[in-house]
């Protein structure tokens, strides 16, 4: 069964936990499996701030390292970009050369989401996100999935999710 790591914000949810089960019943019911980043048990304890944060980076990175393909919630998150430490985790699935599959709950272009450019040029290629997100997933052989959930679903729906799941079972 090939192993699939959850990438993305969902660990900041409130019911993360919630969320990382239902994704992973998805990806059973297509025999992947699912590897969401809070399954590692890690002892924090007495390590300062800094040093938890990068034990975490360590753990992530070792789960990454351990899976076959990567789902990635490229969601725009906390502005009009997604997650930055999910770029991160696309740029090392890429690195490594696994297939990665995205999604976005928002289906508009980037450009529509940047009101002020601040004098600084903005990518028009009618990408959701950095033409690098979109760039690395089609280039490992995946695609980005882009669906508009309700407002009140934006980091909850899954229905862009699933077509990632049956895409990467394909």
């Amino acid at each position: 069964m090939k192993r699939v790591y959850l990438a993305g914000p969902d660990v900041f949810l409130t019911n993360a936990l919630d969320i990382a089960q239902k994704k992973k019943r998805i990806c059973a019911a297509h025999d992947l499996e699912g590897v969401f980043p809070l399954d590692q048990e890690l002892d924090l304890t007495g390590l300062p701030p800094r040093r938890q944060g990068l034990a975490i980076f360590a753990a992530n990175a070792h789960l990454m390292d351990g899976c076959d393909y990567c789902i990635a919630n490229c969601t725009p998150f906390r502005g009009p970009s997604m997650d930055v430490g999910t770029a991160v985790e696309i740029g090392h699935m890429h690195a490594l050369g696994k297939r990665i599959w995205g999604y976005t709950n928002v289906a508009g272009d980037y450009a529509t989401r940047v009101l002020e450019p601040d004098g600084m040029d903005v990518e028009e290629f009618g990408l959701a996100d950095n033409l690098m997100i979109e760039g690395a997933i089609e280039a490992s052989g995946g695609c980005l999935v882009r669906e508009d959930a309700p407002d009140d679903q934006r980091y909850t729906w899954l229905e862009a999710f699933g077509r990632c799941v049956a895409h990467a079972a394909g």
